[in-house]
């Protein structure tokens, strides 16, 4: 074999993963290699290419829980109603664990949750500081964690709302999804006015905004992100009731 070959244990090394991985991917196919008295031969070309592979960002595969989330919704609207932050931090490191991500389980249980709370406020059978204390609830259990997938990013985006919406969570949801999604997420939070969004987008040669709306700002926000996109910024509104998946589509453009 030419000299630029190398043994699988070097082979391996170079791809930071341990020989018996490698050996796997061997015996798979996944990573051709030649049999050389009585040991595997890798071509560095192989190697690298593994490597490109594994460097391309991969969207988390979403494990559902078997039986699916409904009783999961129940249980952490009941943990958000009575306020209770440890088991409902509990339910959602359990379902990391799971292997569910993040942004599925952000999707799929603390959101209805969080809309059945709004509900009984709207419908005056609780007050406003239940609901304020429940979405004070999600927005700690969220900031416990950091989604770091491996793989290239796909680029900078920038995630904020506008002067005037004060509501901090929708963009914490949304920074975390993206970030989820090999994203570098810059996550400007709340109350940003327009120009220091456009200005620091321009600045940090953003690919990205993402600017959510709660309310009735969805004009103004579209404006903005209109003249983020007359700068060559590629801009999406998230208006209420926007999925996570949703954002993470629009902004990977499928």
């Amino acid at each position: 074999m030419p000299d630029s070959d190398v043994d699988l244990a070097t082979a391996a090394e170079m791809l930071g993963v341990h020989y018996q991985t490698a050996y796997r991917w061997v015996r798979s196919g996944a990573l051709p290699a030649m049999l050389v008295r009585g040991r595997y031969r890798v071509g560095s070309e192989e190697v690298e290419a593994m490597a490109r592979r594994r460097d391309r960002p991969v969207r988390p595969r979403a494990l559902r829980p078997r039986g699916g989330y409904g009783g999961r919704r129940n249980q952490m609207f009941e943990h958000l109603l009575a306020g209770d932050d440890a088991d409902a931090r509990k339910m959602i490191a359990q379902l990391l664990d799971e292997g569910v991500g993040l942004t599925e389980a952000t999707q799929e249980v603390l959101v209805p949750a969080l809309w059945r709370i709004g509900e009984e406020w709207h419908e005056g059978r609780i007050g406003i500081w239940t609901e304020h204390r429940a979405s004070a609830t999600v927005e700690r259990i969220l900031g416990e964690h950091h989604p770091a997938p491996r793989g290239r990013r796909r680029g900078t985006a920038v995630v904020a709302a506008l002067a005037g919406d004060r509501h901090s969570l929708p963009t914490l949801m949304a920074a975390i999804a993206l970030r989820e999604d090999n994203w570098r997420v810059q996550h400007l939070g709340a109350d940003v006015p327009a120009d220091e969004l456009v200005d620091f987008c321009e600045r940090e040669g953003a690919d990205l905004a993402a600017i959510t709306v709660t309310g009735s700002g969805g004009g103004r926000a579209r404006r903005v992100a209109g003249a983020l996109r007359e700068r060559g910024i590629r801009a999406i509104v998230g208006e209420p009731g926007a999925s996570l998946e949703r954002l993470q589509r629009e902004a990977r453009g499928s």
